[in-house]
């Protein structure tokens, strides 16, 4: 899934850093878990996972890609059945698409085909699992890839903040159902949602604390409504939207840690409560803390007094234009990698 601040292409980077600062397999909690790519790929390499968000999307995504140990033998062929399910108005296409529910003030996130059907899909599956003639891992591992799905064919520039008001070519594509097949772990992994600071209290000693934090001002549950939307579902009630682009009203999902002023407090607060053995912590050249600033932070929650600082230039990813308010000076981004001990 396009996603801000994914570290699908620095993975290669952040297991390098692990593998050279000599710190073996054992337990990690990934505090700011996202698409749970970091999860997912430590799982691969052995270790015991402990995933937290705020985010009911990231839950499922964690359900999906690292909880889940086995798929069901019938998984491609109910993935099949949900995709081919003709096109349904539901709260997608009512509020999503210009349909002939949505009226004057459609929203061209879907077109109205691809919206009926992400309407059927996702309604069937909640049916499924509320006949229980589905495992929960099923059910996440489909949800997943309805979410994955619904993504390919947004009319988005990679976010969710904003449409396109031209059909763009990904648009007119099909939706498909593709899930993705789960990896045996060393051991059982645990999903939360659940704010980092209270997860780390209440995972207790691990390993490795990973810290992937918001870098600036973005609300990750407004610039991914719809899939968050996607995740918690409307059979039981319908969520509650508004403004132009149909946010999520309420202030569930909304990160502390997006507010620059209070980062430095939260840092501090969320290295205090874990349990961890060491801390890994990345963080982008855009970020709210200055690198000197937060290189004194951890410094003073170093048992040691030492920080590891390692980094990688990379190009960064940009959802906005420069005429949305926001002026970049370079397509290179540096994430910078620092490691301490705290035990």
């Amino acid at each position: 899934m396009r996603y801000i601040g994914n570290k699908t292409r620095l993975l290669p980077f952040i297991l390098r850093t692990l593998k050279r600062s000599g710190i073996g397999v054992g337990s990690v909690h990934d505090s700011f878990a996202g698409t749970a790519s970091v999860s997912r790929a430590l799982k691969e390499k052995g270790w015991r996972v402990f995933s937290s968000d705020l985010l009911i999307s990231s839950y499922v995504f964690q359900r999906a890609y690292v909880v889940a140990e086995a798929a069901d033998p019938l998984l491609g062929d109910m993935a099949n059945d949900l995709g081919s399910l003709p096109p349904r108005e539901g709260f997608i296409t009512e509020h999503f698409s210009p349909s002939r529910r949505s009226g004057a003030s459609a929203r061209m996130y879907f077109t109205p085909e691809n919206a009926g059907r992400i309407d059927a899909a996702r309604e069937q599956l909640e049916r499924w699992r509320k006949a229980g003639t589905i495992s929960e891992d099923t059910y996440y591992l489909l949800l997943a890839a309805i979410i994955e799905g619904a993504d390919r064919v947004a009319n988005t520039a990679g976010v969710y903040a904003s449409y396109m008001k031209r059909w763009q070519p990904n648009a007119k594509r099909r939706f498909e159902v593709i899930p993705e097949m789960p990896i045996k772990g060393a051991q059982p992994a645990q999903a939360k949602v659940m704010d980092a600071t209270e997860a780390a209290k209440s995972i207790g000693e691990v390993d490795l604390l990973y810290i992937d934090p918001p870098y600036n001002s973005r609300q990750y549950v407004a610039y991914y409504h719809i899939p968050e939307i996607l995740a918690r579902g409307w059979t039981d009630s319908a969520p509650a939207i508004r403004g132009k682009v149909g946010l999520l009203a309420g202030e569930e999902g909304r990160s502390q840690w997006s507010h620059g002023r209070r980062v430095q407090k939260l840092f501090s607060a969320l290295l205090a409560a874990s349990g961890a053995r060491h801390a890994l912590i990345s963080f982008n050249s855009e970020g709210h803390l200055a690198p000197d600033t937060l290189q004194s932070l951890l410094t003073r929650a170093s048992v040691d007094g030492e920080v590891a600082h390692f980094t990688q230039r990379y190009r960064r990813y940009r959802a906005d234009s420069e005429r949305e308010g926001r002026h970049y000076h370079k397509d290179m981004a540096l994430e910078h990698l620092y490691l301490v001990r705290l035990r």
